[in-house]
């Protein structure tokens, strides 16, 4: 592996490639900061994806976008065991959310400018610089914007795309980018599975009615029940009570309400046994308060691991160490888990730089060694699909 890596990055196309990526950060950055400014949030993603399809047929290559709303083009032509680059154009933040630059020197202040903005610039530029240099491959790559990666979306964009790949059977190389960052292979798909707890009881008036079953109270009890009446956390696992919904006025006692819970580990007998602590806290709270309760499963992202014998996970390491930076090995919830759950070779990278403050309002990108990142990025594709 290592020799075929240093072929890839001695060849002089390589290296033109990576001196046009290192000579337009300034346009770079105006795109990445164009597509962010775009909101996208899961099932809403349709104006970031025509603007992304756009980019790409600017380069010459033919996008097309899927029933499900994914963006797929062939750098060259589609054919079977494609190397697939992915970058989720979706982001966590609703469509009402203001998506307003502020700088601080160099970094970058927006909602969803590292996650996923710089990964989807670090696709587009990639695949630039490699026109611009006239590289050509032996094996095909394949370019997605997905959808669905974040929150509700459950991963339904990669999941569509792996129900009936488009290039024809399963077999592939599978590379997510996913936000900023030169350090991190993410190998291990973290499992995720998701809840929405519903109480219900008849309401009524604060005053009059004082003493009467309160759903939010209901609530409250099984929140502090669940996080307090266990032994401690399990090494790999974690909860997370993300959304609290309910009433109509604060002198009203409310007739439902409800809570979205996100239960997450890297071994699925650890979430079994989440699951069945939520639902006993649940359940006693209720009754206790004398309320109904439903629970209903919202969302699941599966399990999987891409094993050290890969040879992409070995030529990303290779790869990464040839820029001096020592890779950093990472679990993660990623559009990778779908095919690391099939036995696909699979991994999540990030797309050079430096980010803070994810899924924040105050979410921030610094572009310093961007360029590293997205050379990075290419040269891994060239050792994957091979220069012809």
């Amino acid at each position: 592996m290592r020799a075929r890596v240093d072929t890839v990055l001695a060849d002089p196309r390589i290296q033109h490639a990576f001196r046009f990526i290192s000579q337009k950060e300034l346009e770079i950055e105006a795109d990445q900061i164009r597509l962010t400014e775009i909101p996208a949030p899961p099932f809403q993603e349709a104006e970031r994806a025509r603007a992304f399809s756009q980019e790409l047929g600017t380069l010459g290559l033919h996008p097309t976008i899927d029933s499900e709303g994914n963006v797929f083009a062939a750098y060259e032509a589609a054919g079977s065991n494609p190397v697939v680059v992915d970058a989720h154009l979706d982001t966590v933040f609703p469509a009402s959310t203001p998506l307003q630059l502020r700088r601080k020197a160099k970094v970058l202040f927006m909602p969803g400018i590292s996650d996923n903005g710089s990964g989807i610039v670090a696709l587009i530029w990639a695949l630039r610089a490699a026109k611009e240099a006239g590289l050509r491959f032996r094996r095909p790559v394949i370019a997605v914007g997905s959808v669905g990666e974040e929150g509700e979306g459950n991963l339904r964009g990669v999941r569509h795309l792996f129900s009936a790949p488009p290039w024809g059977g399963r077999d592939c190389e599978f590379i997510a980018l996913d936000g900023g960052g030169l350090h991190r292979i993410t190998y291990q798909g973290l499992g995720s599975w998701r809840f929405r707890v519903v109480m219900r009881g008849p309401g009524g008036h604060s005053w009059a009615d004082f003493g009467r079953p309160n759903p939010i109270q209901a609530l409250a009890t099984a929140i502090h029940t669940f996080s307090t009446g266990r032994p401690g956390r399990v090494s790999g696992t974690s909860f997370n009570f993300g959304i609290v919904r309910g009433g109509i006025s604060v002198n009203a006692i409310p007739s439902e309400a409800s809570l979205d819970v996100d239960l997450r580990s890297i071994v699925a007998a650890h979430l079994g046994d989440l699951e069945r602590q939520l639902s006993r806290a649940v359940s006693e709270a209720a009754s206790a308060a004398g309320v109904e309760f439903q629970i209903e499963q919202t969302g699941e992202r599966p399990l999987g691991m891409t094993p050290s014998t890969s040879g992409l996970l070995q030529a990303a390491v290779e790869t990464t160490r040839r820029f001096d930076v020592e890779p950093r090995f990472e679990v993660g919830s990623t559009d990778a888990n779908i095919p690391m759950s099939m036995g696909i070779p699979a991994i999540a990278i990030g797309g050079g730089g430096a980010s803070g403050n994810i899924h924040t309002p105050e979410e921030w990108f610094d572009p310093v060694r961007r360029d590293l990142g997205i050379q990075r990025l290419l040269a891994l594709v060239a050792v994957l699909a091979e220069l012809r």
